[in-house]
């Protein structure tokens, strides 16, 4: 019998407990067959055993349907997890929620320590010792920390700056970040005249960690369907 904790076929299925989802994290919800959009929902709470909950999407219909069969999956910082579940219920204002079944296991797969994605998000840096600001370019990002690019210094070595920054959720719209952050390095790229800085990510707000999660769900997604598009096409190209 398994553990909480237990892990089986080489770290690939866990019990949905040992995921310890904190209310708020941001999930993407499918149909089962693969037809239709992937929706953004919240989860709200679990009954051990029994049922999940999560908000229901923000669309004029809903967009999902009691009894239907759905894929759930999402990203913790270090591992994407999915796992397949039935909507029991769809529950009416004040507080719109959908009661899913509760997973038997779920499948998690770890990307690395911390996952990075090469982005490109306009950023503000700002240092906790002035009121100075330093705009720029964020260029590689992950939970724990990010590279930056800027036309000067965003400071010294040692260094604890604010890093701010914005990003859209389908089911919010544009959110504002801001992170604390420690420099690591900073290094100058003579050829182009632009300053690279390492940032060392501190304590991270609760809503500002899951959006970031979330960021990085998505832009992990992303990468990951667009090169299955591409094999699936070579090899469709490689058919006699």
């Amino acid at each position: 019998m398994m553990t909480d904790d237990a892990v089986l076929k080489n770290n690939s299925f866990i019990h949905f407990s040992a995921l310890r989802l904190r209310a708020g994290t941001w999930l993407k919800l499918s149909y089962f067959l693969g037809e239709g959009p992937a929706y953004d929902v919240e989860f709200v709470a679990a009954i051990h055993g029994k049922s999940i909950f999560v908000s229901q999407p923000d669309t004029p219909s809903g967009g999902i349907q009691v009894d239907g069969q759905y894929v759930i999956y999402g990203f913790n910082g270090t591992s994407e997890f999915t796992f397949t579940a039935e909507i029991l219920q769809l529950q009416g204002g004040p507080f719109f929620y959908a009661q899913l079944t509760y997973p038997d296991a779920v499948e998690v797969r770890v990307v690395r320590d911390a996952l990075r994605v090469n982005v490109s998000i306009p950023m503000l840096a700002m240092p906790d010792s002035s009121t100075s600001r330093v705009s720029g370019t964020i260029k590689d990002l992950s939970v724990k920390g990010a590279m930056v690019e800027s036309v000067v210094p965003v400071g010294r070595i040692g260094d604890k700056i604010s890093l701010v920054f914005s990003t859209e959720i389908n089911a919010r719209g544009e959110v504002d970040l801001d992170i604390p952050a420690r420099i690591i390095y900073v290094r100058k790229l003579d050829a182009e005249g632009i300053f690279r800085s390492g940032l060392e990510f501190g304590h991270i707000a609760r809503d500002d960690e899951l959006i970031l999660y979330y960021l990085l769900f998505t832009h992990y997604a992303k990468i990951t369907n667009e090169v299955g598009a591409a094999i699936m096409q070579l090899k469709k190209n490689a058919t006699p």
